[in-house]
């Protein structure tokens, strides 16, 4: 391996900072390998790669020059920086650039195009077939209404003749007789098969499965059939789809939801594949303004989604719609990019959306680009309206690919053990996206640069949850507990990781109750004091932003902050305003050990459900 000279002269004038080099848009870039370093002497070590095992021996000084190396740039910028950085070096331009040719010879300096080559090679993998279009409906005929007629319209002009299978939550008998009547009026238009599932639909469910996996019977009337009056439980019907699609690929769809999928005006084709790429946020005046914005997608919203879900990474990557453009690569390193791998499956494909927000707390509005920032803020008026978030639009101008992904995913792939969310409570989609992660390491979400029409029934009122002290909910607690706390995995099947995760859950609920009340309140600490760091760094870099915004983004601040100087009852999201510390120790306990029963019984009732395949379907 090529050497350079390396000393430290003390007393030396300062050395003349060389010329940066021209960028030549042309030429490959180049970053360093990541690795574990362990000395061998004084002068030299040996260098691991984390992703191949590869050993090599080299001094320090060409370490450190490797060191120097780790974002994507030229070899001219990567010997630049060097010299620039390492003192001594000024007039060893040669010698570093021969010691960066002899890393890229060694695969220790990875060229755009090996790297790139790395994200499309991936084996042939058939994916599993569509079982149905699932909707999860609750109490709104006048919501279901207008997603039937959009569904309808896609029919009739892709004529794709789909599944349609509507999950029905309602406590309401005239919402659930309502819906049935659309169900059949829809397939009159359409020719279309469809299926209800309503509260008898539902406990037949669960009595055959009762009866095929008996130890599942304690928690199976929670997971799919009941709930506390009054708490949402979307995640019953999350359930119900995936048991119903096991074995195969599924779509979900809410009542709210309306097509057409639409794109804004900017999106780009390509995958960005820097991992903390911003999404885009437009605002309107009013909803309609919000429906009709951007441009409709032409192709099959369905066929569109279900071309990714399922495959392998490098299967999307490699058509042009998906492709990473080497420039993109710019100022990465390899670290950051490690999720990117052709053999890397999509088990689910989101969107953004259009029309009223699918959050129900405006503190992220606080935490966007200087762009969005602009427009969310750009006079009284309009800052005022938006703040609710009656009409906008959220998502991404370029494909992204994330082992995580914060809300209901629209196409997934069943035909692996996906796990089960919790029946009750908002954040279901978060804990589900996480779990997932947890189940199996490596997958992706893709999230696509289309938006699906979301108009909830009425407007709501979230400014005052957005001005108040953040106080996240139930999931949301166990997902961060998932991020934060648990440690990496090794077993290889997700039926072992989901026991692992479940005896992990009995650990907290097993602590007492001084230990559950001092775990909720670290965790509101955390969380709480993470979002006044974030928003403080956004209100110091905007000093010039409208003193409405800058009054607003004090107040979060301010009422956080009040609750960590005199933290009060460590209540989370979901529960009474007027519970005690032993009633938030008790909910903890009973939450989280009931959590734990779900994630243990559902490898059995996943399995049970694949082995029945479209005949479950069919029998409910």
């Amino acid at each position: 391996m090529s050497e350079f000279n390396y000393q430290i002269s003390y007393g030396a004038q300062p050395a003349k900072v060389p010329a940066q080099p021209r960028i030549d848009p042309t030429a490959p870039l180049y970053a360093s390998e990541d690795g574990v370093v362990a000395s061998l002497s004084n002068s030299e070590c040996i260098f691991q790669v984390k992703r191949s095992g590869e050993t090599h021996v080299m001094t320090f000084h060409v370490l450190q020059a490797l060191d120097q190396a780790r974002e994507f740039r030229t070899l001219d910028e990567h010997v630049s920086r060097i010299l620039t950085t390492i003192p001594g070096l000024t007039a060893q331009r040669d010698d570093v650039m021969r010691v960066l040719d002899s890393l890229v010879k060694r695969r220790l300096l990875v060229a755009d195009r090996d790297f790139l080559g790395r994200t499309t090679t991936a084996p042939a993998r058939e994916p599993a077939p569509l079982r149905a279009v699932f909707i999860r409906a609750c109490d709104r005929p006048d919501q279901v209404a207008h997603l039937l007629a959009s569904l309808a319209d896609y029919e009739r002009r892709h004529r794709a003749n789909r599944h349609y299978v509507l999950v029905d939550d309602s406590s309401s008998r005239d919402a659930a007789n309502r819906h049935r009547d659309l169900l059949r009026e829809f397939a009159r238009s359409t020719g279309c098969k469809l299926t209800y599932i309503g509260a008898a639909e539902r406990e037949r469910l669960v009595e055959k499965l009762t009866r095929a996996v008996p130890k599942a019977a304690p928690v199976l009337p929670a997971l799919l059939a009941g709930g506390e009056r009054g708490r949402f439980g979307g995640g019953r019907g999350w359930n119900l789809a995936l048991l119903l699609s096991a074995g195969a690929r599924a779509i979900l769809l809410d009542d709210d939801h309306r097509l057409p999928l639409r794109r804004l005006d900017d999106a780009r084709e390509g995958l960005d594949p820097n991992p903390s790429a911003l999404a885009s946020t437009r605002f309107f005046r009013n909803i309609e303004n919000a429906l009709g914005a951007g441009e409709e997608v032409e192709d099959d919203p369905f066929e569109l989604h279900l071309a990714a879900a399922g495959r392998p990474l490098g299967a999307v990557v490699g058509q042009r719609r998906y492709a990473i453009d080497p420039a993109a690569l710019r100022g990465l390193t390899l670290s950051r990019l490690d999720h990117l791998y052709g053999d890397a499956p999509i088990l689910a494909t989101h969107h953004g959306a259009y029309g009223s927000s699918r959050s129900e707390s405006g503190q992220w509005l606080y935490q966007l680009s200087a762009e969005d920032r602009a427009e969310f803020a750009r006079d009284r008026d309009s800052y005022l309206r938006n703040v609710e978030m009656a009409s906008i639009w959220y998502g991404y101008r370029q494909a992204r690919a994330s082992g995580v992904a914060n809300f209901t995913p629209f196409a997934l792939d069943n035909s692996v053990l996906l796990p089960c969310t919790n029946p009750l409570g908002r954040g279901e989609d978060a804990l589900f996206s996480r779990v997932t992660e947890l189940c199996h390491s490596g997958a992706l979400m893709l999230e696509l640069p289309v938006a699906v029409g979301h108009v909830q029934e009425t407007q709501r009122k979230r400014s005052p949850a957005t001005l108040a002290a953040h106080t996240p909910r139930f999931n949301y607690f166990v997902a961060d507990f998932i991020r934060t706390r648990l440690p990496e995995f090794s077993a290889e099947q997700p039926a072992q990781r989901l026991d692992l995760l479940a005896a992990h859950l009995r650990d907290v609920a097993g602590a007492s109750e001084q230990g559950r009340v001092r775990q909720l309140q670290e965790y509101l600490a955390y969380a709480r004091a993470d979002l006044i760091e974030r928003l403080q760094a956004q209100y110091d870099g905007a000093p010039d932003a409208p003193i409405y915004w800058q009054a607003d983004v004090r107040s979060i601040i301010e009422a956080n902050g009040r609750s960590l100087i005199t933290p009060g009852v460590p209540r989370l999201g979901d529960w009474p305003e007027n519970i005690d510390d032993t009633g938030c120790a008790q909910r903890l306990r009973d939450e989280t050990l009931e959590l734990a029963g779900f994630y243990e019984a559902w490898p059995a009732l996943w399995t049970c459900a694949r082995e029945q395949g479209e005949r479950l379907l069919g029998a409910v």
